[in-house]
C-alpha cells in the first residue's frame, strides 16, 4: 500500500509542477524559478503553496505535499511523507506507525524504486552524510496524468 500512496504522493507534486509551467510558460521546475517569475506563495487551480529553500509545501483540501526538489528529483523525508499520510482522508485511516513507514519505504529502496539521500561535500568534512531522507529515482509511468 505503501508504494501506491507513494504514487498518489508523486502523482500530485508533478501535476502541481506542469500547472505552474503552463501558468508560467516555463519548461523547468518551478523550484528552479520561483524566486523569478511568481510570488513564491501563492494559489492555483486550490492549491496553496509556499516556496522554501530547496522546496515547496502544497496544500489542497487538508491534504499537505511536502517535498524538495534536487535537480528534477523528489526528495522527502520520512516526515513529510508521513504529513502526506496524515493529513489524507483516506490514508490516515490506515493509521501507520512511524517505523512501519520507514520499514515500507526502505522495501522501496530494496526494490529500486527510492534511494537514500546522501548529501555530499558538507563544509568542514571529507565524506558524504546519509539521512532519513529519500529521493525517487524511478517514477511509474503514468504518474503525469490530470488529477
Amino acid at each position: 500500500m505503501i508504494e501506491q500512496i507513494l504514487t498518489d504522493y508523486i502523482k500530485f507534486i508533478r501535476n502541481f509542477e506542469v500547472l505552474l509551467k503552463d501558468k508560467y510558460k516555463q519548461d523547468i521546475n518551478p523550484c528552479s524559478f520561483s524566486h523569478t517569475f511568481f510570488e513564491r506563495i501563492g494559489s492555483i487551480d486550490g492549491i496553496e503553496y509556499w516556496f522554501h529553500g530547496s522546496g515547496c509545501t502544497a496544500e489542497k483540501d487538508g491534504v499537505i505535499y511536502a517535498y524538495d526538489i534536487g535537480g528534477n528529483e523528489i526528495e522527502f523525508s520520512q516526515w513529510k511523507f508521513s504529513e502526506f499520510i496524515r493529513t489524507h482522508p483516506e490514508y490516515r485511516k490506515l493509521n501507520y506507525s512511524p517505523e512501519f513507514i520507514e520499514y515500507e519505504l526502505y522495501q522501496l529502496i530494496s526494490k529500486g524504486i527510492l534511494s537514500w539521500l546522501i548529501i555530499e561535500g558538507i563544509e568542514g568534512t571529507s565524506f558524504g552524510c546519509v539521512f532519513m531522507s529519500y529521493r525517487v529515482i524511478l517514477e511509474a509511468p503514468y504518474v503525469c496524468e490530470n488529477f
